[in-house]
């Protein structure tokens, strides 16, 4: 199935990466539910966190993740292409080899 392309929203993708990127890493910093999980053999799970989260950290959570599946889909494509930057496996796509630990760079 062919992600709707023309539902692409950059800026959007790149609020809801920044916004998920911060809340994630305050509720494993702050809730400790989730630092008992991560010590548990099982460790911490995606599900775990977005289960804590509220409906409407949810529904952003949805949005966000139909975005990405966009976003990988176009980054495929223009990797089969030849277009755009080539994939990494350290970087992905798109990944800037100058710096790799830039915080706008989307996860």
């Amino acid at each position: 199935m062919k992600p709707e392309m023309g539902n692409w929203d950059e800026d959007r993708y790149m609020e809801l990466n920044t916004y998920f990127r911060v809340k994630i890493q305050g509720m494993v910093d702050s809730d400790p539910y989730i630092r008992d999980l991560q010590k548990q053999e099982d460790g911490l799970q995606l599900s775990d966190l977005i289960d804590r989260m509220s409906e409407l950290d949810q529904a952003r959570w949805a949005e966000f993740i139909r975005l990405d599946r966009i976003k990988l889909h176009m980054d495929m494509q223009n990797h089969l292409e030849g277009k755009g930057t080539p994939y990494d496996p350290r970087r992905g796509f798109g990944g800037n080899p100058e710096s790799p630990e830039n915080d706008a760079t989307p996860w």
